[in-house]
């Protein structure tokens, strides 16, 4: 008897333990409704969303993002930039600025990342991918979410640097 019910014991035991959520597992699930909310604004038609991964993102990593964001945007105008030579003269000097700004940017975040002054515990964004689903069709997607949970952020190295506010 006592073990017939040692046995039901540590199966109740087993049953709740699996049912408990893991602080990421509780993360993914609120993220959910925010990737909807992120699909909507961009007009995104969907049968199902899966949120796939939660990440952290501390100064640092914001940092890193938006050089890698900002070097993608050189290689594009560069190309453009050299194309235009040839055919359009007042194009190309568009882009020379163009380039101009993007690698002052780029400076300007590698000199935030040399200093040491940027904060590599403190959460400063949550980016979030998943997967859409249309009929057979599925389709990735990312975006960036406040720490508060509710607020989207776009990754704009231009307009809204997260860096420089207090």
């Amino acid at each position: 008897m006592k073990r017939h019910l040692l046995y039901l014991v540590t199966l109740c035991a087993l049953l709740v333990s699996s049912c408990v959520k893991t602080p990421e597992e509780k993360l993914i699930k609120a993220m959910k409704p925010m990737a909807e909310a992120y699909l909507d604004t961009c007009q995104v038609t969907y049968d199902s969303v899966r949120v796939d991964c939660v990440d952290t993102i501390n100064e640092y990593n914001y940092a890193n993002l938006n050089i890698e964001l900002l070097r993608n945007m050189e290689q594009n105008y560069q190309m453009q930039y050299e194309d235009a030579l040839e055919e359009d003269t007042v194009k190309a000097s568009y882009l020379r600025l163009y380039l101009g700004d993007i690698r002052h940017a780029i400076q300007d975040f590698q000199e935030l990342m040399e200093s040491g002054d940027l904060d590599s515990q403190k959460v400063l964004l949550y980016m979030v991918s998943g997967t859409v689903c249309r009929g057979q069709e599925k389709d990735p997607f990312m975006f960036f979410v406040y720490p508060d949970k509710m607020t989207l952020h776009t990754l704009d190295p231009f307009g809204n640097n997260l860096l420089y506010e207090d």
